[in-house]
């Protein structure tokens, strides 16, 4: 089956190029983000299992519509099918998937966040097919999280479909982000096998350059990243592109962007300003002046389908009361009921020591090593160069450093606000190390995109070698090879110290538990309370224990049969608003906590109860 989905999205991408007369490199970031948000559109009445039926219909469609073809316009796609399929920019395209998606097979879960949030999701939704119910999702302290990275990863991991492997989610991943950056190998205009290698490896080694969260885990930042980069590029690539596909693609890479993760809203305003701007320089232009009502309809559809798509998402949180924690950080903190610690002078230390002197990618590699102020300054000397030089125009120029000052002042202006705030009680960003992480990874979108806009940039105003080598030069100066074979191949060396650590930590009675709940089956009996001694508090045991748990979503409490009476009791079972409960021996052995929700019978440690609700209070009953 899973040959059948390949070939379905291979053919879609084919009939895109096709009809809208486009590169198969281009159409290919424009297609994922379509697939995208359909699964997105089906996972919210838990459809993604509707995938198995609907390409094989696709597939069987695609071959009555070319049979139906009249002979001209067939022959037209045939030879539209074996120009592109040949091109070295798609060849390159499909084989740095194929050795990406091979290489990262045996990569396990290791990221602190993937274990909180973007594995556990993931794997709870391939075991339900979507979304999970009211009160049912698995790490409920993101509650609010959007599922845009989920989408691709699920489609990957639908490919086992009896099996959840974690290779193929991080092969969702990385395709993923790869398919917004492939149309950069376009200037690969020759079937040299070095230059098409050379090519690959200059794409992987890109990001990390200023980025290396994305090396080791699913980092949502940086798939907005290479999101935005693209959609900057879409916005300067107007000649030879359609106005459907023009403004298309960059409503769809919007669309994606707000999925993505809750801050996407921020590069949203930023993404929709550069347009507009953008739009408003060039009004007078004649490839923008001559039909401006389909521009004003193409610039709606840019503004309001993204703010479509976030509304949906917020509303399905609003109704089935998802929330993270951070969120609710944020309206203590509006609201003035948060106590901020008196950290900002050391705070401001750390930023502007992080700022000024750290490594975009956080360690120091051989060769040179980018702060966030020498980017910033690299971006803006380029933009200007590119000007002087008349690679671009001096209005595009002026226009390109603008928006860099001003998004950049905007963006390092809101991060040191954050750690001022929101972040203050992290005491991890009271070193520059930490600091400077916090900057590399939520400024990805900056970074990234901005580095990614340059090479569009060279790449278009320069011939093929010349390109490639302005683009080579800087890349190879400053990449984090180290990190980009870690990624790739070198955490083959880790696997089996990942695989002791879960040991180590998803103890025997935590075992116990997950066997007791059916953890791991795609029928997720929904939320169950989890309580242990007082005295056994670990949330990193927590996270790698939902891991393990889901699509069953479990809610963890601590208790003591001295301290905790049977009021406190009910408030903890009533505030999770699960319907099972589990709790493991207390350290005083008093089972006469829970006899006001017996009824009749002696309550039992390790045993999994139902709770339900008679007579207008909570009764335990009891699972065989």
């Amino acid at each position: 089956m899973f040959i059948i989905h390949i070939l379905s999205l291979l053919i879609f991408i084919l009939i895109l190029g096709f009809y809208l007369k486009e590169k198969l490199t281009d159409c290919i970031p424009a297609a994922v983000s379509l697939l995208i948000l359909f699964l997105y559109g089906l996972s919210f009445g838990n459809l993604l299992w509707l995938t198995d039926i609907l390409a094989p219909l696709f597939l069987l469609g695609s071959g009555i519509l070319v049979f139906k073809m009249d002979r001209k316009k067939r022959k037209e796609l045939v030879s539209f099918a074996g120009r592109e399929l040949r091109a070295p920019a798609f060849l390159t395209a499909l084989l740095l998937f194929m050795v990406v998606t091979v290489c990262v097979s045996g990569k396990l879960t290791s990221w602190w966040d993937d274990y909180n949030f973007w594995a556990t999701d993931v794997k709870s939704i391939f075991y339900l097919d979507g979304f999970a119910d009211r009160y049912e999702n698995v790490a409920a302290e993101f509650g609010d999280y959007p599922p845009g990275t989920q989408m691709l990863k699920w489609w990957f991991l639908h490919l086992s479909p009896s099996e959840f492997r974690e290779g193929l989610m991080f092969a969702g991943y990385y395709v993923c982000n790869l398919a917004f950056l492939v149309p950069l190998l376009e200037q690969i205009r020759k079937k040299n096998v070095i230059t098409m290698t050379i090519g690959a490896v200059l794409l992987w080694l890109f990001p990390s350059m200023v980025e290396a969260f994305w090396m080791d885990g699913c980092c949502a930042d940086f798939t907005m990243a290479v999101i935005y980069g693209a959609f900057l590029t879409a916005v300067l690539d107007r000649e030879g592109h359609s106005s459907l596909f023009y403004y298309g693609r960059q409503a769809c890479y919007l669309m994606v962007l707000v999925l993505c993760k809750n801050t996407g809203v921020i590069w949203l305003f930023f993404g929709l300003l550069f347009t507009l701007l953008y739009h408003f320089l060039h009004r007078r232009d004649e490839i923008f002046a001559q039909d401006r009502k389909t521009v004003k309809r193409g610039l709606i559809a840019v503004v309001c389908l993204p703010a479509l798509t976030e509304g949906s998402w917020l509303f399905f949180c609003l109704m089935n009361r998802r929330v993270a924690k951070l969120t609710g950080v944020a309206v203590h903190m509006a609201t003035g009921s948060m106590n901020i610690p008196d950290v900002q002078g050391q705070m401001i230390d750390a930023f502007l020591t992080a700022f000024l002197k750290w490594p975009l990618h956080r360690y120091s590699t051989a060769i040179l090593n980018l702060s966030p102020l020498m980017l910033v300054i690299l971006v803006l000397v380029i933009y200007a160069l590119l000007g002087i030089r008349k690679k671009i125009t001096g209005k595009d120029s002026r226009f390109l450093l603008l928006f860099a000052l001003l998004s950049a002042a905007s963006f390092y202006s809101l991060n040191l606000i954050s750690h001022l705030t929101i972040f203050a009680v992290e005491t991890q960003y009271l070193e520059p190390f930490g600091m400077v992480s916090s900057i590399e990874r939520y400024g990805a979108p900056f970074t990234i995109g901005s580095l990614y806009l340059i090479a569009y940039l060279v790449l278009k105003s320069e011939n093929a070698v010349r390109g490639l080598l302005l683009c080579a030069i800087p890349v190879l100066l400053t990449a984090d090879y180290q990190g980009s074979y870690r990624a790739l191949i070198g955490y083959r060396n880790t696997i089996e110290e990942i695989r002791q650590e879960r040991e180590d930590i998803v103890d025997e009675k935590a075992e116990a538990f997950l066997a007791k709940i059916g953890a791991g089956t795609r029928k997720s009996i929904g939320r169950v309370l989890y309580l242990r001694d007082l005295s056994d508090i670990s949330w990193v045991r927590n996270a790698y224990v939902s891991f393990e748990a889901a699509p069953v979503s479990v809610m963890y409490g601590n208790i003591s049969g001295e301290t905790t009476d049977s009021a406190a009791l009910l408030k903890t079972i009533e505030e999770s608003h699960a319907g099972y409960l589990y709790v493991e021996p207390l350290d005083e052995e008093n089972q006469e906590l829970f006899a006001p929700f017996m009824d009749g019978t002696e309550f039992s440690y390790d045993t999994l109860y139902r709770i339900t609700g008679n007579d207008g209070r909570i009764l335990l009953i009891p699972i065989a």
